[in-house]
């Protein structure tokens, strides 16, 4: 699944702020679980290295988890980014958890 600039952009922030981190492949996933992130540890590691894409909605819960981590070091690094479209996610048919909700009526 290809990325648009602004999510590419996202991604590779979140993918400098996990390597300033210092947090295992699995410490992050368990913390962006913890916060109510939807999609598995392989799935995370795939988006950071830009095989995949991941909604709005999680994208922002993966950046919520690697700034708190950030915040924990007092790392001066550059904080990853939120994307602009999370609310947009809720009107364009995607359900709370960022997946395709099939309920959602065109309109």
């Amino acid at each position: 699944m290809a990325l648009g600039k602004d999510e590419d952009d996202q991604r590779v922030r979140s993918a400098d702020a996990y390597r300033a981190a210092q947090l295992s492949m699995e410490e992050l996933w368990l913390r962006y679980f913890t916060m109510g992130g939807m999609a598995g540890q392989f799935e995370i590691e795939a988006y950071l290295h830009g095989v995949i894409a991941l909604p709005p909605l999680q994208r922002d819960i993966l950046t919520h988890a690697l700034n708190e981590r950030l915040d924990e070091l007092d790392s001066e690094e550059r904080r990853a980014s939120y994307s602009n479209d999370s609310e947009d996610a809720m009107s364009s048919g995607e359900d709370s958890a960022g997946q395709e909700d099939p309920d959602h009526d065109e309109q």
